[in-house]
């Protein structure tokens, strides 16, 4: 009865259910592209949504999408933007706990009693604050920065460089719009430069003083740090301290830089000829009267900070001292009251004239050290980037425009502990070919100790004329140490990277093999990076590359027509960029126009850029958002929109960069940030930020992908990991990023998100 009973029920179930099929209205064409239509919209708005860097909305419109569509590509876009989204909610929970870390010092520390460092932590609070000017009016904030500013003007009182010159750095932080902060940092910056060139071991000396409370405070944050529950590994544990190897590096005679080297070929002739070509070519209008105060200012400074006597034993003389500060005031004087044109020329040469001789017979500063001062005032009155190169700078400034120099071909860098570290060897070089591997310490350079050098001394005594020998002591993380007797080479500096380096040389520019999306890093612009450039895009075309994001981050500039030869190769017409000065100082107006070129790249592309994009940077990236070639993903660029034009000195020995003109961007505005602007730089499409340990994080990962190994050594991406301790001619890596780049790295993601949803039909 029960089975009867079961067999009847089932098929009445069954006839029911045929009966609803058999009564269910079949689906309308209409409904059907309802949803279609439903879709597309759902996906249009999304894609505007991620243009203006809405990540969570474009992720929410294209969830939804993917749930009324069963088509393939909707479902692969949505699974992009969820990825993504999660991983920029990561970085965001990152900056607020950073954020939250920041505030919380900045409460320790004053009540620990070390409010200069607790200046420190507020700007770094500022920074990471989503509410800056909020922040910024918090009463405890207020009334940190009132007596932050009482406590500078005390330390400039007595002198005390080192901690006025921190203030001031952390006040045009959380004060950017009062310019009278850049002011007293300049001053500060000025003191502290002139005894570290003149008197390092003055320096020093307030180095050290400072350091007790340092170590004071840094103990505080380390305590404070240890409180909290561990939800990750400690800086420490990442990243082991070794101890230095015993009096090794001490061996022999040290380096020590002597301002007569840095200074020598340095003469008054080359001023004169310096300051007429400011008055005559500046791009706006400046005159011998403020060239002449400003130059009389920086020799003030000389003379008026505590320690240069131990450089210059004329200043020890109190009567010597005071004639010769006398004979500046009256300078001074003289030069204000100079109205007209040629009288402001009269007298500034008379100054210079009158300086030299009454110093001869006073406080005896050496020529190069007066002229070289004076240069200094003069030319800040004009702009950070106006400049003398003077004999000794010659050829570095060669070096980073031509992008090539003889030495060895190692890139350097100064450890925590004083050590010459090699960052990668350079390829197809002699210290490459010798055997020279990153993570190897250069103790001694010609048999002198290497420890403590710094990395311009360390540079200039490497490079040298090519063949020519240099002798680097050479430590090998196994502790084995060997000297290489190496004949310095012509060295080319490549600027275009990739994604990662290949063992043996050469780049793997592909980030994303899938989607078959390419990365390229440009580092500078030099002669050689237009073809360098050319070289990548070949590659890139050859292994199927569908898209391109083009990196400009922590590029400084280079030279302009690198720059707009890039920008063309990229563009088919239109405008790159034009240049004009303030007024007319005889040099024209230019304009640079892209034109159609067979060697074109037409390929999707996507730009990064952040507030170290600078110069050429800001020059490409400007044009290229302008045009609607590509999109600009990142951070507002510096604004560094001034042109500098060399102009030769007597013999070529020396040069005056001088501010001629501002670049413009094709919509006509001016790159450039002045004091008082509210719009500079190139502004990204879609904005992505970084705080300073995420952009830290993403550098060291990246520099694991840079560098060189030798053919038989992995090269995946990240740094290898060793298991146990390094054997004999093993080589053991102390630095490996916590991620892997794409995951440190959320500009960059973004990028590879956009130029993914661009290849799958999204139009962004």
């Amino acid at each position: 009865m029960n089975r009867v009973s079961r067999a009847g029920i089932l098929v009445v179930a069954l006839a029911l259910i045929g009966a609803m099929v058999l009564i269910r209205p079949a689906p309308t064409r209409g409904a059907s592209e309802q949803q279609v239509a439903s879709v597309e919209q759902l996906k249009n708005e999304a894609f505007k949504a991620l243009r203006s860097g809405q990540f969570d909305r474009s992720n929410e419109l294209l969830g939804q999408a993917a749930a009324l569509s069963h088509d393939p590509s909707v479902q692969r876009m949505a699974g992009w933007t969820s990825h993504f989204e999660n991983q920029r909610q990561e970085f965001a929970t990152e900056r607020h706990e950073q954020y939250k870390k920041s505030l919380g010092n900045v409460e320790l520390l004053i009540n620990k009693g070390h409010p200069d460092y607790a200046i420190d932590a507020a700007s770094r609070a500022w920074l990471l604050s989503g509410d800056k000017a909020a922040f910024r009016s918090e009463p405890g904030v207020d009334q940190l920065i009132k007596d932050s500013i009482e406590r500078a003007a005390s330390y400039d009182r007595h002198e005390q460089w080192i901690k006025s010159l921190r203030i001031y750095s952390d006040l045009t932080i959380v004060e950017p719009a009062l310019p009278i902060w850049k002011d007293d940092l300049k001053q500060a910056t000025r003191r502290v430069r002139l005894l570290a060139l003149y008197t390092p071991d003055v320096l020093k000396s307030m180095q050290d003083g400072d350091s007790k409370e340092r170590e004071e405070v840094e103990a505080i944050l380390k305590a404070a740090a240890t409180t909290q529950p561990a939800t990750q590994p400690s800086a420490a544990a990442e990243h082991p301290t070794t101890q230095p190897v015993a009096d090794k590096d001490k061996e022999g005679d040290s380096f020590k830089v002597d301002w007569r080297e840095t200074l020598r070929g340095i003469r008054l002739d080359m001023l004169w000829d310096a300051l007429v070509d400011a008055k005559q070519n500046y791009y706006r209008e400046v005159t011998f009267k403020q060239l002449a105060l400003g130059g009389l200012n920086g020799v003030q400074a000389v003379v008026s900070t505590s320690g240069l006597e131990k450089a210059f034993p004329g200043l020890a003389d109190p009567v010597k001292k005071a004639a010769f500060i006398q004979a500046l005031d009256d300078a001074v004087a003289a030069n204000g009251k100079a109205d007209d044109d040629n009288s402001q020329r009269v007298t500034l040469r008379r100054t210079l004239t009158d300086l030299k001789t009454i110093n001869d017979k006073t406080v005896k500063i050496p020529e190069e050290v007066l002229v070289s001062e004076f240069a200094d005032g003069a030319f800040a009155v004009c702009d950070p980037f106006t400049n003398m190169i003077w004999p000794s700078d010659v050829e570095e400034f060669k070096k980073v425009t031509e992008g090539e120099f003889s030495g060895v071909g190692i890139q350097i860098e100064s450890g925590e502990d004083g050590s010459l570290k090699v960052v990668s060897p350079l390829e197809d070089t002699p210290a490459y070919k010798a055997g020279i591997k990153a993570g190897d310490v250069v103790t001694k350079i010609n048999n002198k100790s290497a420890k403590g050098i710094s990395l311009n001394q360390a540079v200039r005594t490497i490079t040298g004329p090519p063949g020519t020998m240099v002798k680097l002591t050479v430590r090998s993380p196994d502790g084995t140490t060997k000297d290489y007797d190496i004949k310095r080479e012509t060295i080319k500096v490549a600027s275009i990277k990739g994604y990662l380096h290949k063992p043996g040389g050469g780049w793997d520019y592909m980030v994303d093999p899938e989607s078959k999306i390419a990365y390229i890093r440009l580092t500078n612009f030099t002669k050689d990076s237009p073809k360098e450039l050319d070289k990548a895009i070949d590659q890139i075309k050859e292994a199927g590359g569908k898209g391109i994001i083009f990196d400009l981050r922590y590029n400084p500039g280079g030279l302009l027509s690198s720059a707009t030869e890039i920008a063309d190769k990229f563009l088919k017409e239109g405008v790159i960029v034009s240049t004009h000065p303030d007024r007319d100082t005889g040099n024209p107006p230019t304009v640079a126009v892209a034109k159609p070129q067979d060697s074109d790249c037409n390929l999707p592309l996507v730009v990064l850029v952040n507030q170290y994009s600078a110069s050429a940077s800001e020059i490409v990236s400007g044009a290229l958002k302008d045009q609607k070639r590509g999109l600009i993903v990142g951070e507002r660029t510096f604004g560094k929109g001034s042109v500098q034009m060399l102009f030769p000195l007597a013999d070529r020995s020396a040069y005056l960069k001088l501010t001629t003109s501002h670049y413009y961007l094709p919509s006509g505005r001016c790159i450039h940030r002045e004091e008082n602007s509210k719009e500079w730089g190139v502004e990204p499409d879609v904005t992505v930020e970084m705080t300073p340990e995420q952009m830290r994080g993403a550098i060291d990962a990246r520099q694991a992908l840079d560098i060189l190994r030798a053919a038989n050594e992995p090269a995946k991406g990240e740094t290898p990991k060793l298991e146990k301790p390094a054997e004999k001619g093993e080589e053991k890596l102390d630095k490996k990023p916590k991620k892997d780049l794409l995951s440190s790295d959320p500009q960059l993601s973004g990028a590879v998100l956009l130029l993914k949803l661009e290849l799958a039909g999204a139009q962004i």
